[in-house]
């Protein structure tokens, strides 16, 4: 069993390397957002086949979730984070060399598979070393990772690609992954391998199914999976919204106000939850979020102020995301730790299949309406969650 370095040193390492990998890990997935049109175009792939292909990534990174949890529960977390990132890179090598829609589909099938191994062990390792009363604030230290990888790859995907062209994006981002991947061998253990041989993986999956009979949990993860649907979905609608308008440079930039505010938004609500609870924050962000999505209905203004508009969207995702995690964090490690990877596989497995879902709906509601047919059905979602967030219970006591 390897040793567990519980010092502030170990914790400070570990969550900066973790944090390299989520910010690398996103801002490789949301460089595709801006180039979209682009790679449609250029393969010649239509939009409800995008869909599928943007939609094969979160659905590979969705199943997987469960058991990767239950075996980082028995096995240890360490494992998880070195073959996640370099899955992740390998789909990246395949993405940037393709030459058809089938290849484009295997690639982004395959980096969600190295997703589904590193996140959710990126996140029962936030649960494995933050206490109760620090852990929004660890949640929202690497949701902030995200958020600026988010950012970093809405502007390399507008610049970058849109200067030098789609596959030099994804084979560069390859290179800097699989950096990532040499660094996380530096990672130390923070769950020791299970010697207790009545807890094996059955026993983990059966209690974490026992677990989600709680209201909360399941509500919870309800709220999660319609946001981060309603969310992904505009994601998608956003670049053929405009495309008549802006450039593909600029295209990326035109995301940077939802990013910088999914992320700011994850790291200010996870560190307030921790002193006025879960609950409230979260309504907050999704009412908010959802009313910018309803706007974008009507909104024929300047590509600016729709940028800046779309940036309150971004709570909808970052926040949510951040605020469910410690929600279901708080519940497992009061009623059995031992299952908390898998229990963060659960909710990540039902999230990011909703999240699946979005870019397949807008799609094909793109396909026989419009790009404001898309955001109305999409903010209804979002009313939708926000309904069932009041009933809710708030986990911080």
């Amino acid at each position: 069993m390897p040793d567990i370095d519980d010092s502030k040193a170990h914790r400070t390492r570990i969550m900066s390397i973790i944090s390299i990998g989520l910010f690398i890990e996103f801002m490789a997935i949301l460089s595709l957002i801006p180039m979209l049109p682009a790679v449609s175009a250029d393969l010649n792939v239509a939009k409800p086949m995008m869909g599928i292909i943007m939609g094969s990534f979160m659905v590979f990174m969705a199943i997987p979730q469960i058991p990767i949890g239950v075996l980082s529960d028995k096995y240890g977390r360490r494992p998880f984070i070195f073959t996640g990132i370099l899955t992740f890179s390998i789909g990246l090598l395949i993405f940037g060399l393709a030459r058809s829609a089938e290849q484009l589909l295997i690639a982004r099938s395959l980096s969600g598979l190295g997703v589904a191994m590193f996140l959710p062990s990126a996140y029962a390792i936030v649960g494995d070393i933050y206490s109760i009363r620090e852990r929004g604030k660890g949640m929202g230290f690497i949701s902030m990772a995200i958020g600026l990888g988010t950012v970093g790859g809405y502007i390399l995907g507008g610049v970058v690609g849109g200067s030098f062209g789609w596959r030099t994006v994804f084979l560069s981002m390859f290179c800097a992954s699989l950096l990532v991947a040499i660094g996380s061998l530096w990672v130390n253990e923070t769950r020791p391998k299970s010697q207790d041989l009545d807890f094996g993986i059955l026993k983990i999956a059966k209690s974490t199914l026992l677990m989600f009979r709680d209201r909360t949990l399941v509500l919870t993860c309800l709220v999660s999976m319609l946001c981060s649907l309603a969310v992904i979905g505009a994601s998608f609608t956003l670049p053929f919204f405009v495309s008549g308008t802006v450039s593909p440079v600029l295209m990326g930039f035109i995301f940077i106000p939802y990013a910088i505010t999914s992320s700011l938004g994850a790291s200010v609500t996870g560190s307030i939850s921790d002193s006025v609870g879960r609950k409230t924050p979260l309504i907050v962000m999704i009412v908010l979020g959802g009313a910018a999505l309803m706007l974008l209905t009507y909104d024929t203004m300047s590509p600016l102020i729709i940028s800046i508009n779309f940036g309150f969207v971004g709570l909808c995702l970052g926040p949510v995301v951040t605020l469910s995690t410690a929600i279901l964090s708080d519940k497992v490690v009061k009623k059995d730790p031992r299952i908390l990877g898998t229990s963060i596989g659960a909710l990540n497995m039902v999230r990011w299949l909703g999240g699946a879902s979005g870019p397949v709906v807008a799609g094909t509601i793109m396909e026989f309406a419009d790009a404001r047919t898309s955001f109305m059905i999409l903010g209804i979602l979002v009313l939708f969650a926000t309904f069932i967030a009041f009933f809710l219970r708030e986990t911080l006591e």
